[in-house]
């Protein structure tokens, strides 16, 4: 009852019954004063000269009224119905404009921010809201190249001095402590990896990115991509378990597909606590690939939320796959892939779990 097509059907039905109400008070009382005030003369039908006088009795009015009545209420009825529809009919129709520029707005992205609102059919009201929806989409527009064209040339700017930086520090190693030496290494391969990233999503959202669909089977894959990821976990006292039937196949890009997961795998191990959760199921509509883990009763200080921008910018650019998150007791990441051709069978290879 909270949706607008649903308020101008009330507002219209309940503003049309009380007008009908008010006419039909009015009629009621207006005529149950006539027919009690009302005299009455007739002529006698044997005797055209008598003439007789007369008046409606109480019981008279009482059945006048009631037969009124019931009429009423047998034309009302349908009446009332028939009004309901015309004006969730109206309604609806009044709103088709709104349900428009709500389908319009939900095509947006950052790839489409070029396309504009159209609404031919609204009135003056509608027509002026998509003007300023269609002057902030200018504005968006522009404001997202700038800081796209900013982000890439910072990228593009960083990506040389630091890979130098990295090569004088390698060839200095002999002249600096080897602790010192080891932690610039670190920062420069981190910094590194920020700008790599950067340019990365850069092109992700600019569809700069050259998409190379296969198919393959997502056991083996998750077997070599997890690999790393259950060191990385042990060597911090948590685990790694994961799932996958052996006959399921995805069609997808791998190499955007396994920088998806290890940017997922790797916020599981840095934000989480506790065993990380990665299962893969078959459905009807796709390969659902879940990562689950437990978030911190305290949470740290946030990250840039490089990682997760990434992974959106990559899963837009990929086709039919899509990404929701669930938090329960897990915090849950539910990525769907489209299934891929089936391939010739191979000998089972031992999994860890």
């Amino acid at each position: 009852m909270k949706s607008l097509r649903w308020r101008l059907t009330l507002w219209f039905t309940a503003s049309l019954l009380t007008v009908v109400a008010i006419l039909v008070v009015s009629a009621h009382w207006h005529l149950d004063a006539e027919l009690r005030m009302e005299k009455w003369e007739r002529t006698h039908p044997a005797h055209p000269d008598w003439i007789l006088h007369g008046s409606f009795t109480d019981q008279e009015v009482h059945d006048i009224l009631g037969e009124l009545l019931r009429f009423w209420l047998v034309v009302g009825v349908p009446v009332v119905g028939a009004t309901l529809l015309a004006a969730y009919v109206l309604a609806r129709q009044s709103i088709k404009p709104i349900r428009e520029v709500n389908r319009q707005l939900e095509r947006l992205g950052p790839a489409t921010l070029q396309e504009r609102i159209r609404a031919p059919d609204a009135d003056p009201d509608v027509a002026e809201l998509v003007g300023h929806l269609n002057a902030l989409l200018d504005r968006l527009e522009t404001s997202f190249a700038h800081l796209q064209d900013y982000t890439s040339q910072v990228a593009h700017e960083l990506r040389t001095p630091l890979q130098l930086m990295r090569l004088q520090i390698e060839t200095s190693a002999s002249r600096l402590e080897a602790g010192l030496a080891e932690d610039l290494q670190h920062e420069l391969a981190r910094l590194s990896n920020y700008v790599e990233k950067a340019l990365l999503i850069a092109c992700a959202e600019q569809g700069r990115l050259e998409i190379r669909l296969v198919d393959f089977s997502l056991r083996a894959f998750l077997a070599d991509v997890v690999e790393p990821f259950v060191r990385l976990a042990e060597a911090e006292g948590r685990r790694l378990r994961w799932a996958c039937p052996a006959n399921v196949t995805v069609r997808t890009d791998r190499d955007l597909l396994k920088q998806i997961l290890f940017n997922l795998l790797n916020n599981a191990l840095r934000h989480g606590t506790g065993e990380i959760l990665l299962r893969a199921r078959d459905r009807p509509k796709g390969v659902v690939v879940l990562v689950g883990n437990r978030r911190p009763e305290q949470k740290g200080k946030p990250g840039l939320g490089i990682g997760l921008r990434l992974v959106h910018a990559l899963i837009q650019q990929l086709p039919q796959t899509s990404l929701a998150t669930r938090e329960t007791s897990y915090f849950w990441i539910r990525m769907q892939v489209p299934t891929g051709a089936s391939l010739p069978a191979r000998p089972r290879q031992a999994v860890s779990a």
